[in-house]
């Protein structure tokens, strides 16, 4: 069933001219229809819904006559969930990408979410101004849906915690991967073709034919080629952490000639990378997922020449000898350290919470668990951005997305267009003074209840995942006593430790440098009121700055020793 494109005009010579843009790059891979008007486009529209005929894109002019193209994007949408809205728009006077007669009217509809994405009519080359977007409008759909080239294939049960884990370690890592759950068709021919013993599962198939059975992370990293020991025993710069401060970092560090190498103990992009939708980072006018933001990173970084090290823990750190031990015995010693490791997801202390872990009661809202959601009711605890990045993300495939706040609500903890893109969506509830008591379920999570805690009435609620998003730690107990921390373990740096007995030299510590000249700390794991990704990476790249006016500094003190 070949896949639709779909252009919506009444402007006879517009619509003609993108409808032939579209098949001449896409048409020998999607089948590319026009209507002439709101009736025609909504008739096209349903007879492809009840054909079962996916629809990829739909494209309608911003002053379609009788409904206009915002409102029939969203009668598109309740129809094919899961296309692309394109806002066609008239090229003004001016000539510019976003025409300023519109620009108060495209600010608007983009703020609430009714449209993905604006392309001007009356280009001289689509190849400039329509294909770009076109293109990573139909690359998100055909990862999401579409066939794909895949390196492991896992066999489990769908609500296991190593399942889940699994999933979620490829999934950060950008590695391709298909799940089956073992008692799907999918899943019992894979048992037979592979001769799977199924009393072992998880079991991941690697595009070889090789079989792991429930494999530790290391372990499956090496499968991969991904480098889980340091190949060198010294370096000039070692990065904790490959979150976006981590990740800046490696990037700024490796380009500027210092041996770098980068050990992260899950999977690149840290908290940020289980981010459905970063819509306010520099650069990207459409947004970007967390994920795709980190795999873009770590390219970099990797191709200027940063060692990336994943599944390694860090068990200590030696602040006198910079040597970095890692779990199963290997020793690096780096000239300069960066602390980058980040916040952990706070826990909840709910009822059932740690049985049902992994089996539909998830911290974080990796975009890998949303197409589970279809059809279902879930609920998002938390009501910061992650929180309603996540509930926008998962509206588009579960029936229902609650957000369950323990406060008045989200407006004094997220960012205004989250809050007006949450109102836009009509399946999504977001529920205040309300905190989950006690989730339910026999092997997976069946529903929770939840308290009002101004009324203390308590409601049972049918779930089909529970993603709790409130708020992280610092956990940096493993770190060395030299390295000063406030109460809640957030590393102090730069100012902070003006009058303390933690600073020993002459000079004042750099901005970013701790309590131990040589060892940095950015992003989120550093004290400091601005948690953001734009934060996190303005910090890692700004390390390296001072790290090497450390390195300066060391190299002229001991040529005074030696001279």
């Amino acid at each position: 069933m070949t896949p639709v494109l779909l252009v919506v005009d009444a402007d006879a010579q517009a619509r003609a001219e993108t409808e032939s843009a579209l098949a001449r790059r896409f048409g020998s891979d999607y089948s590319v229809l026009s209507a002439d008007s709101v009736s025609a486009g909504l008739a096209t529209l349903e007879r492809l819904a009840r054909a079962g005929t996916p629809v990829v894109l739909v494209a309608a002019d911003l002053h379609l006559p009788d409904m206009g193209g915002v409102d029939f994007l969203e009668r598109a949408h309740q129809l094919h969930r899961d296309t692309s809205r394109v806002l066609l728009v008239t090229m003004d006077r001016h000539g510019t990408r976003i025409p300023f007669t519109e620009l108060a009217t495209l600010q608007r509809v983009t703020a609430l979410g009714l449209i993905d994405m604006v392309v001007v009519k009356g280009w001289v080359t689509p190849e400039e101004w329509l294909y770009p977007q076109v293109q990573e409008a139909l690359t998100a759909w055909t990862l999401a849906h579409g066939p794909r080239h895949v390196v492991y294939r896992i066999v489990g049960d769908q609500w296991a915690p190593r399942s889940h884990q699994l999933r979620d370690l490829l999934s950060r890592n950008g590695v391709p991967f298909e799940f089956a759950a073992a008692d799907s068709d999918r899943g019992r021919q894979l048992l037979r073709d592979f001769r799977i013993d199924a009393g072992r599962l998880p079991a991941v198939i690697h595009s070889s034919g090789r079989v792991l059975y429930d494999p530790a992370p290391a372990d499956l990293a090496a499968s991969h080629g991904i480098a889980t020991r340091p190949s060198q025993p010294v370096y000039d710069l070692a990065v904790l952490g490959a979150g976006p401060a981590g990740l800046a970092a490696a990037v700024y560090g490796a380009s500027e000639g210092l041996r770098t190498i980068v050990i992260e103990r899950e999977a690149p992009g840290g908290q940020a990378g289980t981010s459905s939708r970063i819509e306010n980072y520099l650069g990207f006018p459409s947004g970007v997922s967390g994920d795709e933001l980190a795999s873009r990173a770590l390219q970099q970084a990797r191709r200027l020449g940063a060692e990336i090290l994943v599944t390694r823990a860090i068990t200590r750190v030696d602040a006198s000898t910079r040597q970095v031990h890692l779990d199963g015995g290997d020793v690096l010693r780096a000239r300069t350290i960066i602390l980058a490791c980040g916040v952990t997801w706070r826990r909840l202390d709910i009822e059932g919470g740690d049985e049902l872990a992994g089996k539909g009661v998830a911290y974080g809202a990796a975009r890998s668990e949303a197409p589970a959601s279809h059809g279902f009711d879930v609920q998002i605890v938390g009501a910061g951005n992650s929180a309603g990045q996540a509930a926008l993300y998962f509206a588009s495939h579960a029936r229902s997305v609650t957000i369950l706040c323990r406060s008045a609500g989200p407006e004094r903890t997220m960012s205004q267009y989250l809050l007006d893109q949450l109102a836009a969506r009509s399946n999504i509830e977001v529920l205040t003074h309300s905190e989950v008591v006690r989730v339910e379920g026999e092997g997976k999570l069946d529903a929770i209840v939840v308290r009002n805690s101004q009324t203390g009435e308590e409601t049972t609620r049918e779930s089909g995942g529970l993603f709790i998003l409130i708020g992280a730690d610092a956990e940096t107990g493993w770190l060395p006593p030299e390295i000063a921390r406030d109460r809640r373990g957030y590393v102090l740096t730069g100012s902070d430790l003006a009058g303390t007995d933690r600073w020993e030299l002459e000079r004042d510590p750099y901005l970013l440098e701790t309590s131990v000249p040589g060892i940095f700390a950015c992003g989120d794991v550093r004290l400091g009121p601005v948690k953001r990704v734009a934060a996190a990476v303005g910090e890692g790249s700004m390390a390296i700055a001072f790290v090497h006016q450390y390195l300066r500094e060391a190299e002229e003190r001991a040529g005074a020793v030696a001279g």
